[in-house]
């Protein structure tokens, strides 16, 4: 494992003890404080006496800015000091992948075809790290809220099957009202009162929570209205269109926070060069974002709800059969063959669900792919740190174009029967 940046280095010892102490950190800029004589690993000169260019951290005064936006900035420098390891080692590998044969036959030499594994894995480590947000936070809490729901309804149906056999409190006897598991009639009455209460209270919070995600959404770019949100909780692929804006809303901080350290960094090129590599890796973040969205809807989801309709196909023709031969109880094989219905029908819809976000994605990838190649050309042939600061600018503003998404709302979801269904089977695909 190469040993981390002199800018982490730096972060590590003077963020972190800013971070605890309560100052939200704004940026890194070059400097000249410690970390000295520590190899930069991807530099030609990496040893232990190379003295590379140091990192101060640049603080903002608590003054004048209000507790959640100093919170924000916070949140950007914790960010910043778990993804840039990440980025630095991705940095270097790209910049050694012109240079790789495609192919090798020597045991354990670096080739283009292992070096793009490992930009993978290392791209897919950045997007794990940049998938944390308040989003998210909403989202989990919309989760809970719901199971407790779930989890009340299941208790009202318990006790309503205990109420069957319970006896009135009147007729109980003295032993059966000391056991606490003989519960009589008024008391399993108040345990489901007690349940409904819960459920009314969750109810209201996920309200509540609902309305604050999708106003958050809105914020990072994703266009909902109520139908929609609960159409992207529900569906499969709701996480991944979640995660992807909530790491593209982060690449555009980070960025900022990467265009003001090249302006920091004065005519220092290779400071200023180094800085816009970790920036074309987040533009790789977003490209692999993107295709592995679009792969996972066209080559995992999709088959597999295509498999759903096919058993009920088959589910249905072995019904009918039975039905013309008098094999089978008439008006149960038909409710079987109203029910496997139902899975098809919402399985075509699902699928066409999915398929409009899926070209959506593949229509925003064709942009992003673009500007990937351009930042690519430009980071082999950038010659002045002023240039650099610009271009990424220029970067930070078609972000916000790519992430601009909307979300579709699926059709017939307000059916309470087709809804459930369509639940069913997020849960199958999520769990297989």
């Amino acid at each position: 494992m190469p040993l981390l940046p002199l800018i982490h280095c730096q972060f590590n010892r003077l963020g972190r003890s800013l971070l605890t102490a309560g100052t939200p950190l704004l940026l890194l800029v070059a400097g000249s404080v410690g970390c000295d004589r520590l190899p930069y690993f991807g530099s030609e000169t990496s040893n232990t006496s190379a003295t590379s260019p140091e990192v101060v951290a640049v603080v903002s005064e608590t003054s004048g800015i209000s507790a959640e936006e100093d919170s924000a900035k916070q949140r950007i420098g914790r960010l910043l000091e778990a993804v840039l390891p990440t980025l630095e080692e991705t940095r270097v590998l790209v910049d050694q992948h012109a240079d790789l044969p495609d192919s090798s036959s020597i045991p354990f030499r670096t080739d283009k075809q292992s070096n793009s594994a490992a930009i993978n894995e290392l791209l897919d480590e950045a997007i794990v790290a940049l998938s944390l947000s308040e989003v998210s936070d909403y989202r989990q809490q919309i989760r809970q809220a719901t199971e407790a729901i779930a989890q009340s309804q299941e208790k009202i149906a318990d006790y309503r099957r205990q109420r069957l056999s319970a006896a009135w409190a009147k007729d109980q006897s003295q032993l059966e009202k000391v056991n606490p598991f003989e519960l009589s009639k008024e008391a399993i009455d108040e345990q489901i009162k007690s349940e409904q209460d819960s459920i009314e209270q969750q109810r209201e919070q996920l309200a509540a929570l609902k309305k604050t995600f999708a106003e958050e959404l809105t914020r990072i770019g994703i266009e909902v209205d109520e139908a929609s949100v609960d159409s992207l909780l529900s569906s499969v692929s709701g996480d991944d269109i979640v995660s992807m804006a909530v790491v593209f809303d982060n690449i555009k901080q980070l960025t900022t926070q990467l265009q003001e350290l090249t302006e920091q960094s004065g005519e220092a090129l290779e400071t200023s060069k180094r800085y816009y590599g970790m920036y074309v890796v987040l533009v790789h973040v977003m490209d692999r974002i993107q295709k592995t969205f679009i792969r996972d809807i066209n080559t995992v989801y999709i088959p597999k709800l295509n498999g759903f309709s096919d058993q009920a196909t088959k589910n249905i023709q072995q019904a009918q059969v039975l039905i013309k031969a008098k094999g089978g109880d008439v008006e149960t094989l038909r409710g079987n063959i109203e029910s496997n219905e139902l899975t098809r029908h919402t399985a075509k819809l699902y699928i066409e669900f999915l398929e409009q976000n899926a070209e959506q994605i593949a229509t925003e990838n064709k942009r992003a792919q673009k500007n990937l190649a351009t930042a690519m050309n430009t980071y082999d042939t950038v010659k002045l740190s002023s240039d650099v600061a610009k271009l990424m600018n220029s970067g930070r503003r078609d972000f916000d174009a790519l992430m601009k998404l909307k979300v579709p709302s699926l059709r017939e979801f307000n059916n309470d029967a087709i809804r459930k269904e369509f639940q069913r089977m997020t849960g199958e695909l999520r769990s297989n």
